[in-house]
C-alpha cells in the first residue's frame, strides 16, 4: 500500500455505540494499528497482545459517564481525564501513568497560538486520552500511525505524542527567531518605533514559551525518579522514555533560552536607538527656543506700555521693530555657531565637494 493511501486506512464511520469517542485503534504485537470495536472498548483493560488507544472528545456531555463504566480503571485516572486543569502535570501510581500536558490547539490550516491540556491515561495494555479541541500533538500522532508508524506498547506511545509536542513546541521556537530576526532588521534600519510593537509581542511569546517548555521538561522527569522494582521491564521502559524526553526537551530549552537572550539584547538596542531619536529631538527643541528667545525678548520689550518707547512715534516702527527680531535672531545664530552649539553632529563629517573635471572635446568626425 502506497504511503498516500496510509490515511484512509483506520478511517472508519462514528462510534455511534460509544458516545464522545473520536477514534479506537487496536495495536497487535507487531505494533501495527486498526479500526478497534465494541468489543475492545468493553475490554479496553483486560490483558493483551499489543493495546488499544481511545482518543476523548470532553466537548460532549457524554464522556464522564462512558469513562465510568471503565470499572478497572482507578477514580484518581478518571477525574485526570475530566477533572478542569490549570497545569502540567504527571502522576504515577500501580502501573498507571496519568496526566496533562500543555499543547497547541490545531485548526485545518495547522496549529495555532492558543494553548489547551491534554489528558492522558496509559496502563499496561491501554492509552486513554481526551481533549476539548484538537490538539496539535494528537493530531500529528494519529498522522503518523496511519502512515505506517509501529508502536509496540502504551510506553511507546506516549512517548510519540510527547516527542510531536516537543516538536511543535520547535516549530514554535523557529518561528519566534524569525520574529526576532525581523525585528533585528527594522532596529538596525532605524525603524525603533516600528520594531517595538513586534518585539514586545515576541517577547511575550518567548517567555510562554519557555515556561511551557521547562514545565514539560520537570513534569516528565518525574517519570525518571519513580521506584524501580525488580523485574518490571515496564517501569524501566518507562524510565528510559522518560529520559529520551527530558533529553529532547533540554536540548529545545536552550534554544528557547537562547532566544531570550537574544530578545534582551534587542530591547537594550531598541531602548538606545529610541534614546537617541529623543535626545536629537530634544536638540531641535532647543536650538529652536534659542533662536526666538531673543525675539521673544524683543517683541516683550516693545510690548511694554511706558513713556518714551522706542519706534512708538516713528513711522515704520513696526517695520524696524521687525527687522530688530531678525537681527537679534541671527546674531543669535551667529553666536550658536561660533561657539558650536549649532554645528553639524559629532561624527558627521561633510561630504568632499566632487572637483569639476574639463572633459576633453569629443572631435569625432
Amino acid at each position: 500500500m502506497s504511503a498516500a493511501k496510509m490515511p484512509d486506512r483506520l478511517a472508519i464511520a462514528p462510534y455511534s455505540h460509544i458516545p464522545g469517542c473520536l477514534w479506537l485503534l487496536r495495536f497487535n504485537g507487531e505494533g501495527e494499528a486498526a479500526p478497534g470495536t465494541a468489543e475492545d472498548f468493553d475490554t479496553i483493560c483486560a490483558p493483551r497482545e499489543g493495546f488499544l488507544w481511545l482518543h476523548m472528545d470532553l466537548a460532549d456531555v457524554r464522556t464522564r459517564p462512558l469513562l465510568a463504566r471503565i470499572t478497572a480503571l482507578p477514580e484518581d485516572a478518571r477525574d485526570s481525564l475530566c477533572d478542569p486543569v490549570d497545569h502540567q502535570h504527571i502522576e504515577y501510581s500501580d502501573g498507571i501513568v496519568s496526566g496533562a500536558l500543555l499543547d497547541y490547539e490545531r485548526d485545518l490550516s495547522g496549529p495555532t497560538s492558543r494553548t489547551d491540556y491534554v489528558r492522558f491515561v496509559s496502563g499496561a495494555s491501554f492509552f486513554i486520552s481526551a481533549r476539548r479541541l484538537p490538539m496539535d500533538s494528537v493530531e500529528a500522532t494519529r498522522i503518523a500511525v496511519d502512515r505506517g508508524a509501529r508502536l509496540y506498547s502504551p510506553i511507546d506511545l506516549f512517548e510519540q505524542l510527547t516527542h510531536a509536542l516537543i516538536d511543535g513546541l520547535a516549530r514554535k521556537a523557529a518561528e519566534l527567531g524569525a520574529a526576532f530576526d525581523r525585528v533585528e532588521d527594522r532596529i538596525i534600519d532605524q525603524r525603533g518605533r516600528l520594531a517595538r510593537p513586534a518585539l514586545s509581542a515576541a517577547r511575550r511569546d518567548a517567555v510562554r514559551l519557555a515556561r511551557q517548555i521547562n514545565g514539560l521538561s520537570t513534569t516528565v522527569a518525574r517519570l525518571e525518579a519513580i521506584d524501580e522494582e525488580i523485574g518490571e521491564q515496564r517501569d524501566d521502559d518507562l524510565r528510559a522514555a522518560a529520559a529520551r524526553l527530558v533529553q529532547h526537551a533540554g536540548g529545545l530549552n536552550q534554544d528557547v533560552t537562547s532566544l531570550q537572550e537574544r530578545a534582551r539584547l534587542l530591547q537594550d538596542e531598541l531602548n538606545a536607538l529610541l534614546s537617541l531619536e529623543t535626545n536629537d529631538r530634544l536638540y531641535v527643541l532647543t536650538l529652536t527656543t534659542m533662536l526666538l528667545l531673543p525675539a521673544t525678548f524683543v517683541t516683550g520689550f516693545f510690548g511694554m506700555n511706558t513713556k518714551d518707547l522706542l519706534f512708538l512715534e516713528t513711522d515704520n516702527g513696526t517695520l524696524y521693530a521687525t527687522m530688530l527680531c531678525v537681527l537679534a535672531s541671527a546674531t543669535a545664530l551667529f553666536l550658536m555657531r561660533r561657539w558650536g552649539l549649532a554645528g553639524a553632529p559629532e561624527g558627521d563629517e561633510p561630504r568632499p565637494r566632487r572637483e569639476r573635471q574639463d572633459r576633453p572635446a569629443d572631435r569625432s568626425f
